[in-house]
């Protein structure tokens, strides 16, 4: 071994050990068990080149490609920190030739804080096949192998690409998992049934694939996205013909699926536009702190299914809209005065739609999504407050 390995190498043992503690004192990591995996994967393997970012002034995500070669010292200080790092553009598409480039992250290195929460919520007793929805770079695989054995553990990736990098990373540390290239809603009935199953992407509902290949008694982790992106991270127990469980929380979030499509936003944002100067405000009781709520926004898609939400600014005025592919639209408009204005148009009237949902919400307290919970059958995902027998809405497809 060359002294400049050596030196890497040790330098990464030390960055592993201040990690480690990090997320002891954050709370992320609880056992002793999961604290030797992340002392024993080397984070920095799984990263050879990610992208730090910077919003530029005109408003734009610009991301610029770090890597050993460029700066060694930097590179494996950020690759040791708690941070999520974009490590993929357009499905590989877009590649900076120098500087800075723009583009839509498609794959991603979560944090180590998250990961290893997930872990711990997983509950998985030794000798456990686990299947992993979702390898990404391949690091939370590695400490899944390092906890229970490569032989348990079976992680599905949908981009033979990056599926092919994974398998030489984890080999060169010594793990063999098996790795499989496909759709992750499909599972991987060859290497099942399993005893805990865990998503590193957000799909908009649980498949019955992950039902079909659980054994009675075992876990389903994963966080799962709406159509106003808004998380719900559920922890679901596997029963006879059916998963139940509580959400967990809003603050575990995840790329989205590959399958998971969203409708073409331009259009529907520029007819919208056209048409906002030729309609008559409203008058509304919706604060806008409501409208920014995760859990409310949480619950509001369940009611408004096929809905897009997103947030426009310009010097003078802050708007919230909410496009239908109908062509129904409705804003929620703050000028810098403090003044608020709702507007409306199309088939449906989604302002109206929105302010039910938000009556709803404020009259049973303002629920956390924590007194929300999941079923999931072979025929629905649904959600529930408080108690199964209180069902308030359906994830779709």
């Amino acid at each position: 071994m060359s002294d400049s390995v050596a030196g890497t190498e040790e330098a990464a043992r030390v960055l592993r050990l201040a990690l480690a503690d990090e997320l002891e004192r954050a709370g992320s990591l609880r056992s002793p068990q999961w604290r030797d995996a992340v002392l024993a994967v080397p984070r920095h393997v799984f990263l050879p080149t990610f992208y730090t970012t910077v919003d530029a002034p005109d408003g734009m995500t610009r991301y610029t490609l770090v890597s050993r070669e460029a700066d060694a010292q930097k590179w494996l200080r950020l690759t040791y920190q708690n941070t999520t790092w974009v490590t993929q553009l357009d499905r590989g598409a877009t590649l900076p030739n120098s500087g800075s480039c723009i583009g839509t992250p498609t794959s991603s290195s979560t944090l180590p804080g998250v990961v290893v929460r997930m872990l711990e919520d997983l509950d998985v007793p030794d000798g456990t096949n686990v299947l992993e929805v979702g390898t990404g770079t391949g690091y939370s695989t590695a400490l899944l192998c390092a906890r229970l054995g490569d032989q348990h553990v079976t992680s599905v990736e949908h981009d033979a690409v990056l599926s092919a990098a994974d398998a030489e990373r984890l080999a060169s540390i010594g793990y063999r998992p098996r790795l499989v290239v496909g759709d992750g809603g499909k599972g991987s009935p060859d290497g099942g049934p399993y005893g805990r199953i865990i998503a590193t992407y957000s799909p908009s509902r649980v498949p019955s694939a992950w039902l079909a290949q659980s054994l009675p008694g075992a876990v389903i982790l994963v966080s799962l996205v709406g159509s106003f992106d808004a998380y719900g991270y559920v922890k679901l127990h596997v029963g006879d013909g059916a998963a139940q469980g509580r959400f967990l929380g809003s603050d575990v979030s995840f790329m989205l699926s590959r399958e998971t499509l969203r409708p073409a936003i331009g259009p529907l944002m520029s007819a919208a536009l056209q048409a906002r100067d030729a309609t008559v405000g409203l008058d509304t009781a919706i604060r806008p702190d409501v409208l920014v709520d995760p859990t409310f926004l949480w619950s509001a898609q369940l009611a408004m299914p096929g809905t897009t939400r997103l947030r426009l600014a310009t010097d003078r005025v802050a708007g919230q809209w909410f496009l239908h592919t109908d062509g129904s639209w409705a804003v929620l408009e703050r000028w810098n005065d403090g003044t608020t204005r709702a507007f409306q148009d199309g088939p449906r009237d989604l302002w109206t739609e929105l302010e039910s949902a938000a009556s709803t919400w404020l009259s049973n307290g303002r629920p956390g999504l924590e007194r929300y919970g999941l079923t999931v059958t072979s025929e629905a995902n649904t959600v529930w407050l408080d108690d199964p027998g209180n069902p308030v809405g359906v994830l779709g497809e």
